[in-house]
């Protein structure tokens, strides 16, 4: 499968409906992801700290990649997402309010795999659009 495939893949079946068996297919098992101040070591650790949480505090993701590019054996991915907030972040209430999502990603393959990336997401923009700060 190719590197865009699997890309593609993260953002349609992992990220937008959830599937922890296409998380498992798609990455190494001792995949890692990097984000601020913290890594998920493992598909264990990346769905019960991570994938677990999300899928209830954000509901109907869409997400598209903006721009692609791929380097070696990695890729970096501009993308954008939209979703509806449920509750249950820095204990903002729900509102069911869509907001909107921005990153990038550095994701490094090994052996046809997800082995690691690393993603800088815009959460000080979606927590200003949950409650504008004054």
């Amino acid at each position: 499968m190719s590197k865009r495939a699997l890309v593609n893949r993260w953002f349609n079946e992992v990220f937008t409906k959830g599937d922890v068996n296409s998380l498992k297919e798609i990455t190494a098992p001792d995949f890692v992801s990097h984000v601020p101040d913290h890594d998920f070591k493992g598909h264990d650790a990346f769905i019960k700290e991570f994938m677990e949480w999300y899928r209830k505090v954000f509901i109907d993701d869409e997400w598209t990649i903006d721009d692609y590019l791929e380097i070696d054996n990695k890729s970096v991915v501009r993308y954008t997402g939209y979703m509806t907030y449920k509750g249950g972040w820095f204990d903002i209430p729900s509102t069911d309010q869509r907001v909107k999502e921005t990153g990038m990603m550095i994701i490094r393959f090994e052996n046809g795999l997800i082995k690691e990336m690393w993603c800088e997401m815009s959460d000080l923009n979606l927590m200003h659009q949950l409650r504008p700060f004054n």
